[in-house]
């Protein structure tokens, strides 16, 4: 009876820690997981957190690019000799837009607190103003496209000269070659001409909204400056033919 007795007492403090440990169990097993719940939210947090200062500071340096690029561009234009004063004083009205707008962002994003903040900096940073797409081939453009010109009225100052060179070998042996090089050299000052002049008002009437449908206007402008670039090459090289043929050069 004593045995039994015994067994009595042991039985219910062992069913009573097998009942503690059972219970402990699933609150060992909930605290785990709130600690790993936890540690996914701090850890997408930090994620978080770091991506949008990525952003952030990936955005400031490309305004830096921007503000870089603009001040090149209104060096550019204004060191130009040749740039006619209508287009300078437009391109610097342009460049200045464009300044003030990507200035203020470059004060603004600093202080952004959200990705959509970001988002529409960045949009106004493209969309608004374009400097690469848009305000750098439009400065270029004009510069070569006044600078072409400015080569073109020099040769146009020559050609009465060299028609008279020309008219004067009438007879001589270098004539025949002084007259189809001067014939040469009227048709492609004209076409320098005709190409630079091209240019002018399509590209400055061009404008950040337009992209990309403007990217074929400056392609355009780009096949019209080389061809006068080639043209104003050709030319000055039959005017020099024209003064060895006055010299009896022949050609051949």
């Amino acid at each position: 009876m004593a045995f039994k007795n015994k067994l009595e007492i042991r039985h219910p403090i062992r069913s009573t820690l097998a009942v503690a440990l059972v219970a402990a169990t699933p609150i060992v097993a909930t605290t785990a997981s709130a600690d790993a719940a936890t540690a996914r939210a701090v850890s997408s947090h930090t994620v978080v957190a770091h991506s949008f200062a990525t952003q952030q500071k990936q955005l400031e340096q490309q305004l830096a690019y921007r503000v870089t690029q603009l001040t090149k561009l209104g060096s550019d234009a204004t060191s130009s000799k040749t740039l006619t004063a209508a287009h300078l004083a437009t391109l610097q009205a342009t460049l200045a837009t464009a300044t003030s707008s990507i200035n203020a962002l470059v004060t603004k994003v600093p202080s952004d607190t959200t990705g959509a903040e970001l988002a529409a900096d960045r949009a106004t940073m493209l969309k608004d103003n374009r400097v690469f797409a848009v305000l750098t081939p439009q400065v270029i453009e004009i510069v070569e496209a006044d600078g072409i010109a400015s080569q073109v009225t020099s040769l146009q100052s020559n050609q009465s000269s060299l028609n008279s060179t020309v008219t004067g070998l009438e007879g001589q042996p270098g004539y025949k070659n002084a007259l189809a090089h001067y014939n040469a050299f009227v048709a492609a000052v004209t076409k320098a001409s005709t190409d630079s002049a091209n240019v002018d008002a399509p590209v400055l009437a061009q404008v950040p909204s337009d992209f990309p449908g403007d990217t074929s206007v400056f392609v355009t402008a780009n096949h019209e400056l080389l061809g006068a670039d080639l043209a104003v090459a050709r030319a000055s090289y039959d005017e020099s033919v024209i003064g060895l043929a006055a010299g009896g050069y022949t050609g051949s």
